[in-house]
C-alpha cells in the first residue's frame, strides 16, 4: 500500500535538496543516477527511500541527523536500493494469491474419503 500524499511530500523534500544544493552528495548522487540510466523519478525515488531511512533512525533512537551517515548510503546508490529494496518486492509478487482450480461443492462427496457429503464432514 503506498500513501501518495506522503510519498509526494518526501519527493518534495528531495527536490528542495536538489534545488538548495544541500546536502551537496544528493545533487551529485542524483546525476550519477541519471547518468547510469535511471529516470528523473526512479532517481528522486532512490533517494527518497534514504531519507525515509534516515528520519526513521534519528526519530527511533532519538537522536539528531547524521548528515554523514545519510550521505554514505547515497554514495552507495543504486546498489544499496538493489540490495535492501528490490528483494522486498520480488518476494511480494512471487508469493501472491494462491487459487484453487477445484472447489469441492457443498453436495458432492467429501474429499477426505468419509462418503459422506462435503457440508456434513470437512465443509
Amino acid at each position: 500500500m503506498v500513501n501518495y500524499k506522503l510519498k509526494a511530500q518526501l519527493l518534495e523534500v528531495v527536490d528542495n535538496q536538489l534545488r538548495d544544493n544541500d546536502p551537496k552528495t544528493t545533487k551529485k548522487t542524483f546525476h550519477r543516477l541519471i547518468d547510469l540510466g535511471y529516470s528523473e523519478i526512479e532517481s528522486k525515488e532512490m533517494i527518497a527511500t534514504v531519507l525515509v531511512e534516515e528520519m526513521n533512525d534519528v526519530m527511533k533512537n532519538n537522536e539528531v541527523y547524521n548528515e554523514k551517515r545519510y550521505c554514505e548510503k547515497l554514495d552507495k546508490l543504486p546498489e544499496y536500493y538493489l540490495q535492501n529494496y528490490t528483494a522486498i518486492n520480488s518476494d511480494e509478487e512471487v508469493q501472491g494469491t494462491v487459487v484453487n482450480e477445484y472447489k469441492v461443492g457443498r453436495n458432492e462427496p467429501c474429499p477426505c474419503g468419509s462418503g459422506k457429503k462435503y457440508k456434513k464432514c470437512c465443509g
